[in-house]
């Protein structure tokens, strides 16, 4: 029987808490102070060499007594939210050391010197902070495990997140092939027949790169002017290709993992080889583009990818370019089918929001507020992506006197947004996503360094197979390839559903919302539906629902209006029946819940200047979604949206209805004005679990637009479809499952229509 006292080397302040027998081995807990983990490896190598040389076999159960706190010491230490790597994985990792009497310099020069016993890399810099020294070093887990010299002066350790600044300025040209052919081997990529595509509409892009080469076929790039070659002689679009394939490259590149590109891509080439296309016939550009590779595949799902912006900024108004993307969107004329009908073929636009110049950085954040979105970004079909940044770190060691522009999660420095626009107009960016930052070099704008910046495909490949990008253009890329995620994982959603999924993914980041005071305004929430739209994407939110999030997806019909004694009228309206799990909802009493809806539809535009005049006239039609109040019976509900709610949106000229009653209005981020804008709209209800079990119903109805207005256009009969996306989520710590009881009760979801009577 082994005396576990042993184990209580008090000298060296390491203390046996606990001993706990089992039928295959012991366990024994021990407290080992910092900076003892030798000295405890010591103590037990003494004792089995002693007991070895005495001939007792009891020392037997100390054998892998060793290796084991090694790991458990690895495992104390890591810190990073991310799991640690597996054990020979090579990869750098950031160590943060205990600083000695003798400073920080001291401390890492002789940490240095035991890893270079060990064969173990260390970066050359080092960051000092009160108590501890930062250095990175490239080894595996497994390494860093056996090294205890190095784990006992360690406080903790964490992964370094690549960054460009690694693969553009530490490598050759020549060892970024070696890892470009490394991830190209790790590449799973799409066949034709089932994936949806990117199509960029752009430079061109340079099909023979590695990374790009087995997503995009030869057929499948083109160009506006037959004349015209369809390679990239600019870099803009190879730069978008790969950041719409592969996101930033430095993760992947980084990682050892598998990579899956489960979405290809098409290219047109919009841009002249010389000069520019005059700014007028960009509505003509955008159809030209549609039209070729739709007839050369027609029925593809895709996402049409546009960085191209007009250098002016919009006001908010419809341009011809603009109007020409919303046109094209729903498709007004729709296609011919062989029966005489005509089917409209929606499509989806991801457009950027175009950028602040960088020497105008010096002035951000207010900068941004007076750079408005940049046209065609207005247009409401489209999903517009502005730019904000979790690019943060800066090589002290390299650039000692540069700082971030940005702060972590909020706008990015190039971004522009609507706050001048006319309060009327829609709110512009749908979304943001990673643009990078920049930094200041004794108070000038500098873009970067390359860590702040995203990593891509380079179109000129007899120099590097690499470089940094960024700004909306890359932020719009990065939303087109999720997009294209969520279209080929779920092939039956329209356009439509796609953009609403991406927008009701979204979240605003703590830097987002530490712009809204304590108890924001509606001003204050404007402001920030013009700065960020509806937050950053959000991969996971966007295609998957959980236990505690469940989603719900629904692509309906509705008829807006109806001929009515020679005057047209607003029609019925749709009631949901949302299938709440009540016994589960009420269990959670007082517990927070929050609810969040999105509606997304495509209107045909009415450019012309008369149209402008009215606040209806643009749309076709517009729609909009009521809830049930906690305390509202279905009836008292129903006679609300047929008689209050609808009269209200019909008569308030921004279509948020100014005196719509809603018991629970005061728990809408929003509410029903703000979230009005446009036709995508969205809203994030909070509250208690046992209120939301009351909130049973969800209306869709239908406001005003020119079809309505103008009955010689003859649309009155003319049915409009849309997209409603309901999500619940609760704290996910609470371990309670909200999704299995959902999914039982949803078998066909339930709609009933309520004809109108007004």
């Amino acid at each position: 029987m082994l005396d576990y006292k042993i184990f209580d080397w008090k000298r060296d302040g390491i203390e046996l808490l606990n001993a706990t027998p089992g039928e295959e081995f012991d366990l024994v807990v021990l407290h080992v102070p910092d900076g003892k983990l030798t000295a405890f490896e010591k103590r037990i190598t003494d004792y089995l060499e002693k007991d070895t040389r005495a001939g007792s076999p009891k020392s037997a159960a100390l054998v892998n007594v060793i290796e084991g706190f090694r790991r458990a010491a690895f495992s104390e230490l890591w810190t990073d939210p991310k799991e640690p790597p597996a054990a020979d994985d090579q990869q750098w990792f950031q160590l943060w050391l205990r600083v000695g009497a003798a400073g920080p310099e001291a401390a890492k020069n002789n940490f240095v010197k035991v890893a270079a016993r060990l064969e173990i890399e260390v970066e050359s810099g080092y960051v000092p902070f009160p108590g501890r020294v930062v250095v990175a070093v490239y080894t595996t887990r497994a390494a860093l495990e056996q090294a205890v010299e190095l784990l006992d002066v360690m406080a903790e350790i964490r992964c370094v997140q690549p960054t460009a600044d690694f693969f553009l300025s530490d490598l050759t040209p020549a060892d970024q092939v070696q890892w470009v052919r490394n991830l190209e081997a790790r590449l799973e990529t799409a066949g034709e027949e089932d994936a949806a595509y990117v199509t960029l509409l752009d430079t061109g892009v340079a099909h023979a790169h590695p990374l790009i080469q087995a997503s995009l076929d030869p057929a499948d790039l083109h160009a506006i002017d037959a004349a015209w070659t369809v390679a990239d002689t600019e870099g803009h679009g190879t730069e978008m290709a790969g950041i719409a394939l592969h996101g930033n490259l430095s993760q992947p590149l980084a990682s050892a993992e598998t990579h899956k590109v489960p979405h290809r891509m098409e290219s047109v080439k919009i841009h002249p080889p010389h000069g520019q296309n005059p700014y007028h016939l960009y509505g003509w550009v955008m159809q030209q583009a549609t039209s070729i590779v739709e007839a050369v595949a027609a029925d593809r799902r895709r996402t049409f990818a546009m960085m191209t912006t007009c250098i002016e900024a919009s006001t908010g108004l419809p341009s011809e370019w603009s109007a020409s993307i919303d046109q094209l969107a729903a498709d007004a004329s729709g296609r011919l089918e062989p029966d005489g009908e005509r089917q409209r073929q929606r499509r989806l636009f991801v457009l950027a929001g175009g950028n602040v110049q960088w020497p105008q950085w010096t002035g951000y954040p207010d900068i941004n507020a007076v750079s408005g979105i940049e046209s065609p970004a207005q247009a409401w079909n489209a999903l517009t992506v502005g730019a904000h940044t979790d690019l943060t770190q800066i090589d002290v060691t390299k650039w000692p006197g540069l700082g971030c522009i940005a702060p972590a999660g909020a706008l990015s420095p190039c971004s522009t947004t609507s706050l001048l626009w006319r309060r009327s107009w829609p709110f512009k960016p749908d979304v943001v996503a990673e643009g990078g930052n920049g930094s200041f070099d004794q108070g000038q704008p500098l873009v970067g360094p390359e860590s702040l910046r995203l990593l891509t495909t380079n179109f000129d490949m007899t120099k590097a197979l690499l470089t940094e990008t960024g700004d909306t253009s890359a932020a719009a890329a990065e939303v087109s390839r999720l997009c294209a995620y969520l279209s080929t994982r779920y092939p039956d959603y329209w356009p439509e559903t796609i953009r609403a999924l991406v927008v009701h993914g979204a979240r605003y980041t703590p830097a987002m919302r530490s712009l809204l005071p304590i108890n924001p305004v509606r001003s204050d929430k404007e402001g920030l539906l013009r700065r960020f739209g509806h937050g950053a994407v959000n991969a996971d939110s966007a295609l998957n629902s959980r236990t505690w999030r469940p989603t719900l997806v629904l692509q309906e019909t509705l008829n807006p209006y109806r001929h009515d004694a020679g005057s047209i009228k607003l029609n019925a309206l749709n009631l949901h029946k949302l299938p709440w799990p009540i016994q589960q909802l009420l269990s959670l009493g007082a517990t927070t819940v929050e609810m969040r809806i999105s509606l997304s539809y495509f209107i045909d535009p009415n450019p012309s200047q008369r149209g402008w005049q009215s606040k209806f006239r643009y749309q076709s039609h517009g729609l909009r979604f009521a809830v049930k109040g906690a305390t509202e019976t279905p009836e008292i509900f129903g006679q609300r949206i047929n008689k209050v709610e609808r009269e209200d949106a019909e008569a308030a000229g921004d279509g948020g209805g100014e005196a719509m009653i809603d018991p629970d209005t005061e728990g809408w981020l929003f509410g029903p004005q703000l979230r009005a804008r446009g036709s995508m709209h969205s809203d994030v209800w909070r509250g208690t679990a046992a209120q939301l079990a009351e909130k049973s119903h969800l209306a869709v109805f239908p406001v005003g637009g020119w079809w309505k207005d103008w009955k010689d256009a003859g649309q009155a009969s003319t049915a409009i479809r849309y997209a409603l996306v309901v999500s619940l989520e609760i704290d996910e710590t609470l371990q309670v499952d909200l999704y299995t009881p959902i999914q039982a009760m949803i078998q066909t979801p339930i709609v009933t229509e309520i004809p109108s009577t007004l």
